[in-house]
């Protein structure tokens, strides 16, 4: 566990934005043969930008997404060296109490196969079947707030 992790939310366009797409494309984006464009960037604009902290470095990041009565994550990542150890658990529980907060009654986000346990164990459920997202199977995950 890492106590001294601190979870926010972020400024788009901000040091610590940066920092956050850096993270998602190292995690997230360029594994599957994307890269991150000043397109991307621009949409994200009028996203909500959660960071998790650990010595003033960004070291998880997610994107927060209000729609209808639930809000969606995108792009969750947690720092390779680091996952396993809470942060991403402590960055859900940010986002759930995030999304309660705005009068969201849900928190969901479409998951890669290999997250599926770990937003289970968590609370979530699966919902439907796995689809193709980016090249990539995922599956949407629901969480009643």
């Amino acid at each position: 566990m890492y106590p001294r992790a601190k979870i926010e939310i972020i400024e788009h366009g901000s040091e610590s934005y940066l920092a956050a797409v850096r993270l998602r494309d190292e995690i997230l984006v360029n594994p599957a043969g994307v890269v991150t464009t000043a397109l991307d960037v621009a949409v994200e604009r009028e996203l909500i930008h959660v960071a998790g902290f650990l010595d003033r470095k960004v070291v998880a990041s997610c994107l927060l997404v209000p729609e209808a009565e639930a809000v969606r994550m995108k792009r969750v990542a947690v720092a390779s060296s680091l996952q396993g150890g809470g942060i991403g658990t402590r960055m859900l529980r940010f986002c759930e109490a995030h999304a309660r907060s705005i009068g969201a009654d849900a928190l969901t986000a479409h998951a890669r196969e290999p997250a599926v346990p770990f937003y289970v164990k968590a609370g979530f459920a699966t919902e439907g079947e796995y689809f193709v997202e980016a090249g990539i199977p995922h599956i949407v995950v629901r969480k009643r707030l």
